[in-house]
């Protein structure tokens, strides 16, 4: 008897687990369609063009329970559709690899499968997808985009772009699909030929933390043609560093003008550096120099006789010339020049040369500072982007008042330029992200700086000018190449400015060019040299007329 009641409860313990296992294997609830019967559809299906014989067919995973996805595929509504691919479970992508007969329109589903067939959804399909004729003008992408922290890169390829009246290729993106030309867009480089086309969308022009979609475009007159879609987002941007800075006793100087030093290990390396940073609404104003010769930052401040308070060296210089654009009391003087792939002249890019645009930093009469780019193609002009050459790529045509955006009327007063472009609305606008091509061929070095100044191991003296949201200008020195202090490398220099609350800064010339004059004091290392310089930017008693 005892032992008829021990099996019968064992029969009811095992019945009840049956019953629990039935229920956890069960096909209600989120997993399955309204019917209680099926496994839940996906949702979302969409199919694009990743080439001239490749389709992406993607969805949305609404199952837990299925087996895997089937991927089917008609050429019109009437017709039977056929499995042309299928996967594991989890998966929201396909690539479908087929000849599609030109002019024809396909349509691509997506079935959610079970371990029985009665158990699979309904066919989803997405919206028909025409093929295109291989033999009429178009543009292709080619790959997925390549996002990182500074730029999203696109690769496509352009297809009998020649049969075309003047056209023009680049990239078109918004945030909700299907991007057009009305959209905000980037021109591209020049076409050659069918040759794949890479092209990078600086992050001064996009949001971080925002996914956008991207396509490519061949427009000639009222025509336009598209790629398929990419959705791509930029990586996290760098993080400001901070340092803890001492104000050094300057009873000179005005109230307006204040100098701070730090000797703070910078990422485990010994560092050394300075900064000024002055209100000019006050008696002061921001004035670039240039003298007759070169000369040390020491003897220019003996020259200006007691005018300046504060003066570090500026912009770049070939023997006895200033290489860029400088504007001196409301009047501009030089150029842009283009810029060769490389300063080696036993490289293959040293007789390569490039259109350029470079970082300009200056303000305008009332004292408001500002950093652009600066292009010059008979005239100079300004822009809020820079013309995104990429060293080893397709070229960009000159700068116009057009190329690469309609430039921006800009009229300052004191101005230099010299690069890169360290910060701009906050953003650093390069990282040292390497093209496929390799060393030194970097995808967002847009104003084509050399070797010795653009990588991610340079790490010199350096200067820097910047401006802060509420209108104050910092002037930034560091020793570099000492014991004491081994230099930044330029992401450290953007990141070290926008800790000190800036939101645009510009590199300027550096290693044996950086020097910060305070009054008489030059404050800095200058045991490896001090040479002369030809442009110099400080802080200046303001005149009677700017008062």
């Amino acid at each position: 008897m005892i032992r008829r009641i021990l099996m019968m409860k064992n029969w009811f313990m095992w019945g009840a687990l049956a019953l629990l296992s039935s229920a956890s294997c069960s096909d209600s609830g989120g997993d399955t369609d309204p019917k209680g019967d099926r496994l839940a559809a996906p949702s979302e299906v969409a199919a694009e063009f990743r080439g001239a014989s490749r389709v992406e067919v993607l969805w949305k995973d609404l199952c837990t329970q299925e087996s895997g996805y089937s991927v089917w595929l008609k050429g019109q509504k009437d017709e039977t559709p056929q499995r042309v691919g299928f996967t594991a479970a989890d998966a929201e992508s396909y690539t479908v690899n087929m000849n599609l007969e030109p002019g024809k329109s396909y349509c691509f589903g997506v079935r959610t499968d079970g371990r029985k067939a009665s158990m699979a959804s309904e066919i989803v399909y997405a919206a028909p997808l025409a093929a295109e004729d291989p033999a009429k003008p178009g543009v292709v992408l080619e790959g997925e985009a390549e996002a990182t922290s500074s730029c999203i890169a696109l690769r496509y390829r352009l297809r009998n772009a020649a049969e075309l009246k003047d056209a023009v290729c680049g990239v078109c993106w918004n945030t909700t699909g299907s991007p057009t030309v009305k959209d905000a867009r980037q021109d591209g480089p020049e076409p050659v030929g069918d040759k794949t086309i890479l092209q990078a969308i600086p992050n001064v022009l996009l949001e971080y933390g925002r996914k956008f979609h991207f396509r490519a475009y061949l427009r000639s007159g009222n025509t336009v043609c598209y790629s398929a879609e990419a959705v791509a987002a930029l990586d996290e941007e760098p993080q400001a560093i901070t340092l803890n800075w001492k104000k050094i006793d300057t009873e000179a100087l005005p109230r307006s003008v204040s100098v701070y030093e730090t000797t703070d290990r910078l990422n485990g390396r010994n560092f050394h550096a300075w900064y000024a940073v002055a209100d000019l609404a006050g008696d002061v104003e921001l004035r670039v120099n240039i003298p007759d010769a070169k000369a040390t930052i020491d003897d220019q401040m003996r020259a200006l006789g007691g005018a300046c308070h504060v003066l570090v060296n500026a912009g770049y210089f070939y023997g006895a010339n200033h290489v860029g654009v400088a504007v001196v009391n409301g009047t501009p003087t030089g150029y842009i020049p283009d810029m060769r792939g490389s300063l080696r002249a036993g490289d293959s890019e040293y007789e390569v040369m490039y259109h350029a645009t470079r970082g300009i930093f200056g303000v305008d009469d009332t004292g408001k500072a500002a950093v652009w780019w600066v292009g010059t193609s008979g005239s100079n002009y300004y822009f809020d982007r820079p013309l995104p050459s990429v060293k080893g790529e397709a070229k960009y045509a000159p700068v116009s008042s057009s190329n690469p955006a309609t430039n921006v009327v800009w009229n300052p007063q004191y101005a230099v330029s010299a690069g890169p472009v360290l910060l701009r609305e906050g953003k650093c606008p390069f990282d040292f992200t390497l093209t496929e091509k390799g060393k030194e061929y970097y995808l967002s070095n847009f104003e084509i700086i050399p070797y010795d100044i653009f990588g991610p191991d340079v790490s010199p003296d350096r200067t820097a000018v910047g401006h802060t949201a509420d209108g104050k200008v910092i002037l930034f020195i560091c020793d570099g190449r000492i014991p004491e202090s081994r230099g930044a490398t330029l992401t450290e220099l953007a990141m070290i400015l926008k800790g000190l609350g800036c939101v645009g800064a510009l590199n300027l010339d550096g290693g044996g060019s950086t020097g910060m004059m305070v009054g008489d004091r030059h404050v800095n290392d200058c045991s490896t040299e001090n040479r002369p310089v030809k442009t110099t930017i400080g802080f200046f008693r303001k005149t009677e007329r700017n008062r």
